[in-house]
């Protein structure tokens, strides 16, 4: 999913029309038809289409768990390689933005280019056990 959708407005005891879900979730009616395609249930195959909200809660729940990916402690997401990888030599940068948190940036140990990860300031201890972490400015 590129784009995060709006469902705390989708009543689960409430049966929408195609259009209707479109409208409250913040998308087109196309991006429905869509889903209805993925395996979006519907209430039975007459017209209108109609879909009960739940059962889209549970659709788009599903659809952002599939689509999420956990990291563990010290790695870093690599949008080139497309998976979670360790950081080069085990080394990474610290940029705090906040008191709170900052940004952890390393190099990716495959392709070479730069990871981004935003952490708490919290967990920098844990963190450090496992990666050599330097701070630096944030300017």
């Amino acid at each position: 999913m590129a784009r995060r959708f709006r469902t705390q407005s989708i009543k689960s005891n409430y049966a929408y029309r195609v259009d209707e879900l479109a409208e409250v979730v913040g998308v087109t009616v196309a991006t429905v038809r869509n889903w209805i395609r993925a395996g979006l249930p519907l209430v039975d195959k007459n017209r209108p289409t109609l879909i009960m909200g739940f059962q889209a809660l549970n659709f788009l729940k599903a659809r952002k768990e599939k689509s999420s990916r956990p990291l563990g402690l010290g790695e870093f997401y690599c949008f080139r390689c497309k998976v979670p990888r360790m950081p080069l030599g085990a080394m990474a940068d610290y940029v705090p933005s906040s008191s709170t948190g900052g940004r952890l940036k390393a190099i990716c140990q495959v392709c070479e280019c730069q990871c981004n990860r935003n952490i708490s300031a919290i967990d920098l201890p844990e963190i450090c056990k496992v990666l050599d972490v330097a701070t630096r400015d944030n300017r």
